[in-house]
């Protein structure tokens, strides 16, 4: 009886877990959070309390979701996905400094996680560690390319092994363009970015849809390449596209939601 008990209990768990990943993708994050907040404390394992913290992470509470990860440290001290999470809420939140000490710990442990590795450096950039521009002027200088201004409001982050991203901090630029389809479920976040940036790479940049990747966040649209010029080319192209009502309208409409 008693094994019957515990099998009961572990595919439960995995239904439990399966739902919250699909409320994490469509978005549904105060679905998540209510639904672990009916669950005891004291019966919350480690992955339970990540899903929360993510989600508070999602609706911008970031105290909530600080509290939350440390309310599990221990655990977390060998997870690099804990300190990249816990990070994400530090910077998010206006602590760069803590920020910065969580992603490179989180790098420590996952040195080849390229978005703790653009995170750090936006990090150091917030704390008054970087330069100005995320991408220095001699880069840009190096491969031909215009002023960071006229790419506003993305910004180019190089990164210490080379590659390069695009990121775009989503909140109300080109917002009007994804209200056409809320009624589908489009939001204008991070994913519904990078599902717009593959239509537009489909149809006007194919010759760059195998090298330019996609890692979105919620509140984050992020690109990224190893390919500098490659980068260079979509970055200035996509900008340009954004700007032209007509052309990322037209390209939106064929836009999937993820």
């Amino acid at each position: 009886m008693e094994n019957n008990d515990r099998n009961e209990g572990n595919e439960l768990e995995k239904e439990l877990k399966k739902q919250l990943d699909l409320w994490h993708k469509k978005d549904k994050h105060q679905n998540i959070i209510n639904t672990i907040s009916d669950i005891p404390e004291a019966e919350r394992d480690y992955s339970l309390v990540s899903y929360l913290g993510r989600a508070w992470n999602n609706l911008d509470n970031y105290e909530e979701a600080i509290a939350c990860f440390l309310s599990v440290e221990d655990q977390g001290a060998s997870d690099p996905l804990w300190h990249y999470r816990l990070g994400y809420a530090y910077y998010y939140g206006g602590k760069p400094e803590a920020a910065e000490a969580a992603f490179e710990q989180s790098l420590k442990l996952n040195p080849e996680d390229q978005d703790s590795q653009m995170f750090l450096r936006l990090s150091r950039n917030a704390a008054g560690k970087q330069p100005e521009h995320l991408l220095s002027a001699n880069l840009a200088a190096e491969a031909g390319f215009p002023e960071e201004d006229k790419l506003a409001p993305f910004q180019l982050v190089s990164h210490n092994n080379g590659s390069i991203s695009l990121i775009l901090n989503v909140g109300n630029y080109k917002r009007e363009v994804f209200g056409a389809r809320a009624e589908e479920g489009f939001e204008g976040n991070g994913y519904d970015w990078a599902s717009l940036a593959a239509v537009f790479l489909q149809e006007q940049k194919p010759e760059l849809a195998d090298v330019i990747r996609f890692d979105p966040e919620a509140d984050m649209f992020a690109a990224y390449t190893d390919n500098k010029e490659a980068m260079f080319s979509f970055a200035l192209a996509f900008k340009e596209a954004c700007e032209n009502d007509a052309l990322i309208i037209d390209l939106f409409s064929r836009a999937e939601l993820d």
